[in-house]
């Protein structure tokens, strides 16, 4: 059966949403960090019988699946302890701080990450922002180490959303034992580069460690809990007590497959793929006269500076967006309180799911460079017609990706029910599509 077939002729209201959402998809490209293709395993898996089956109907069929996601978690990411009972990074954010802190504790945050998932009277403590340097625009751990003696936090997060550089948490976690604080690290944009062995791992430094399955790690909606032993049984009883009762089994399983798929020796060749692609639409960007934050980037981000923009941040937003560039916008703090930077966030994640080429990239970002320099008609024409180029004939997750077996089964199940078909339209023209 093919879904997309039945949709059209059963309910032609609810396939119109489908055909623009697959022609977004595939006609434009996104630097989004957490807009990322779901591994096509994980999509079958999830589409699967497995979704007859709740958690809670089926405790005991579910306890010995639930402990095998956790030691697989465990192993990929060399972690003590794993719990993977929260659905959102929310959620997960709210059991650390319930389990690890009393109200009124000194939280130290760089960029005041996490600040924003307190939002009870009992969550209320005492935030302490510490930010990169503002002259040489990377963190000073010294100033840092400075900082925290000073305050003395109960707890020190490192959340590097907007951070391209590689992160010495080895340091962190001298630094948070200096002072007596707890050190939590949340890697949901980089769990999957740090799982392919090309940037730093905050484990084992890190008491705690958070991240989402979905989004960067192309896996289901979940979130993870990887801790220390000695903290261990407090978020454990923290998650039940709150009233969180784990994965849907579909999910459980699908999170199963994807950390496979990510203990393969090739995913290491996605890992690096994702870093060098950054490293390439950083160069066009950089050739193209645009000034990018830290004048470099380590992992998968890429922070522009507007000042040599002709709009601002806001406006490049909404002009690339009309161009089928999909990006995210913010402003970093930095150590000077008086100096902030508004940046535009790239993320070279998703278009290196799809198989994006480091020289189209390059390209790419020289064409962007120019159409946010002097963004103009012609300027504007050129870049849409390239997105297009490099869009157009891209699955939404390269072949490349998968391994021999995971191809040659879904390609299987693909011919016998076309799960995995899409439809999109372009110049009035349909042309079928496919996961790979």
């Amino acid at each position: 059966m093919n879904p997309l077939n039945v949709i059209r002729g059963f309910d032609p209201d609810l396939y119109t949403y489908f055909e623009k959402e697959l022609e977004h998809q595939n006609l434009s490209l996104s630097f989004i960090p957490d807009e990322n293709t779901t591994s096509p395993l994980c999509a079958a898996i999830m589409g699967s019988v497995l979704v007859n089956s709740t958690k809670n109907a089926a405790t005991n069929r579910t306890q010995g699946l639930e402990a095998l996601v956790e030691r697989r978690i465990c192993e990929l990411f060399h972690a003590e302890h794993a719990n993977i009972r929260t659905i959102t990074i929310e959620a997960a954010s709210r059991v650390v701080f319930q389990s690890l802190t009393r109200r009124g504790d000194v939280v130290m945050s760089l960029d005041l990450r996490k600040k924003e998932h307190c939002n009870s009277e009992n969550l209320a403590y005492r935030f302490v922002n510490f930010a990169m340097d503002s002259q040489c625009h990377c963190l000073n751990y010294d100033a840092i180490e400075k900082q925290a003696m000073e305050c003395r936090p109960q707890l020190i997060i490192v959340s590097p959303i907007n951070y391209p550089l590689n992160i010495d948490y080895e340091r962190f976690a001298k630094i948070a034992r200096a002072c007596g604080a707890i050190l939590w690290c949340d890697m949901s944009q980089t769990a999957c580069i740090v799982a392919g062995g090309v940037m730093n791992s905050p484990l084992p430094h890190a008491d705690v460690v958070t991240f989402t399955a979905h989004g960067a790690m192309q896996g289901p909606l979940s979130a993870v809990i990887l801790c220390k032993q000695d903290v261990a049984g407090a978020i454990d009883r923290m998650v039940l007590t709150s009233g969180h009762n784990g994965l849907q089994t579909a999910q459980l399983a699908a999170l199963a497959a994807r950390i496979k798929e990510m203990s393969a020796p090739s995913y290491k060749d996605y890992a690096q793929a994702v870093v060098d692609n950054a490293k390439a639409f950083a160069s066009g960007l950089i050739n193209g006269g645009l000034k990018i934050v830290c004048d470099d980037t380590q992992n998968h981000l890429i922070m522009v500076d507007t000042k040599n923009c002709a709009v601002s941040a806001r406006g490049a937003q909404e002009l690339l967006a009309d161009v089928g560039i999909n990006v995210r916008i913010c402003t970093v703090a930095t150590s000077d309180p008086k100096v902030r930077i508004d940046a535009i966030r790239f993320s070279s994640l998703s278009v290196t799911t799809r198989g994006v080429k480091a020289k189209d990239l390059v390209k790419l970002g020289e064409e962007i460079a120019k159409f946010l320099k002097t963004p103009d008609d012609n300027n504007l024409k050129h870049l849409k017609k390239l997105v297009m180029d490099i869009s157009y004939s891209l699955p939404p997750f390269a072949s490349k990706w998968l391994s021999p077996i995971v191809i040659e089964n879904l390609k299987a199940l693909q011919a016998q029910h076309s799960i995995s078909d899409t439809t999109i339209v372009r110049d009035n023209v349909r042309k079928d599509r496919h996961f790979f």
